[in-house]
């Protein structure tokens, strides 16, 4: 195969595809958000949540699924703050389609359009920027980040490359949060080692706004956080879990930052399991956990389907082609409920007394009581719809 030169640089991709002051302003002000959710919980007691389809294949999907997820957010911006995952690479273990930067077109071929997939890429990101929601990406080739750096609000380190130092550094280098998977062992060592070199500032190489290799100095990024996604030997979401991660992460001299991934070793590779973290994650909450976030993996269809030889045409809509995701009425209902936790959490602190409304039982009393919350819990527990507080 000969080599596909790419006749991008970052910078001139984003005068092809510039962001709005409007769009600018809300990264600006998305970043501000995550950051201060992370640093001082005490001022901002919202959940972030981190939720969207396990990769972007289809970008009028993405752009579907993107409008339902502003209209959710807005109306739970009180109690959560919906970041949307917008990935476009993915990590194989082996083989397989490596995302819409790679094989825009999904043929699966050795050769690709890299320039199609740089510029698909940024366009999606793009509009789901300007539509108010953040957006989460995984930071998995250093020479792609350069190209939407501006755009991004939220960066992942996946399990496989939080020991690699070249990420470490690129952690270190940009301007917004980035978390830190566990190992694919379930080890949290990794993850607070990648944390501290991520705060420290590092020479690297880098690729400047011309496309040119360039050797800086990174400033360090002390917006880092821990990501529990599970591994080899088992979930890691539990409550003892959590406890054990939070006071590693004080013993290492870092305020607890943690966000509970629902999916991977946490779900044991099920999708239909996410629910189930997500309420562990619900109850935790209103127990008072320090728990900064949680991340979903969600479709407009639940589930999963292969890539077909005809490839996109032969897709159906809105189901993944790489894992497996939650569909759109569950996501709805889980991020729900998360609201109703963070909302039990932040009453119980503030000792208010107020009519809880179930369904069709009305309920009076203290949310932070013991008998209210272990209710409050069950139904989380059972699926059942949101709890309202007033």
């Amino acid at each position: 195969m000969a080599p596909i030169t790419s006749k991008l640089s970052p910078g001139s991709l984003k005068t092809e595809l510039p962001l709005d002051d409007q769009t600018l302003a809300s990264v600006a002000s998305s970043r501000a958000t995550i950051k201060h959710i992370l640093s001082s919980p005490e001022t901002d007691d919202r959940l972030l949540v981190i939720v969207g389809p396990c990769s972007i294949h289809d970008t009028g999907v993405a752009l579907d699924y993107a409008e339902r997820l502003s209209a959710l957010s807005s109306r739970l911006r009180g109690d959560l703050v919906v970041i949307m995952r917008v990935y476009v690479e993915k990590p194989r273990t082996t083989v397989g389609w490596k995302g819409l930067v790679h094989d825009p077109d999904l043929t699966q071929a050795q050769a690709s359009c890299l320039d199609r997939g740089l510029h698909v890429s940024r366009s999606v990101m793009a509009r789901v920027a300007a539509l108010g929601l953040p957006v989460a990406t995984e930071m998995l080739s250093p020479l792609v980040v350069p190209f939407v750096d501006d755009v991004v609000s939220l960066g992942v380190i996946g399990a496989r490359t939080t020991e690699s130092q070249t990420h470490r550094e690129l952690a270190s280098d940009v301007p917004f949060p980035v978390g830190f998977k566990n190992g694919t062992d379930g080890g949290l060592a990794v993850a607070l080692d990648a944390i501290q070199a991520a705060g420290s500032p590092h020479t690297l190489l880098a690729v400047d706004e011309h496309g040119s290799l360039v050797q800086r100095l990174s400033a360090g990024n002390e917006n880092t956080f821990v990501v529990l996604r599970g591994g080899k030997s088992g979930p890691n979401y539990g409550p003892e879990h959590v406890r054990q991660a939070e006071a590693a992460m004080r013993k290492a001299g870092r305020r607890p930052a943690l966000v509970v991934d629902a999916s991977h070793g946490n779900s044991n590779k099920d999708y239909r399991n996410q629910a189930k973290v997500a309420a562990s994650v619900g109850e935790q909450i209103v127990a008072g956990a320090e728990i900064a976030g949680i991340m979903i993996e969600s479709n407009i269809q639940a589930g999963r389907q292969d890539i077909p030889e005809c490839g996109m045409a032969g897709l159906e809509y809105g189901v993944s082609v790489t894992d497996g995701c939650v569909g759109w009425q569950e996501t709805q209902d889980v991020l729900e409920n998360l609201a109703a936790a963070v909302r039990a959490r932040r009453a119980s602190k503030h000792q208010v007394v107020a009519p809880v409304e179930t369904g069709h039982t009305s309920l009076n009393g203290i949310a932070r009581t013991t008998a209210r919350t272990r209710d409050f819990v069950e139904k989380l527990l059972q699926g059942a719809a949101p709890v309202e507080l007033v």
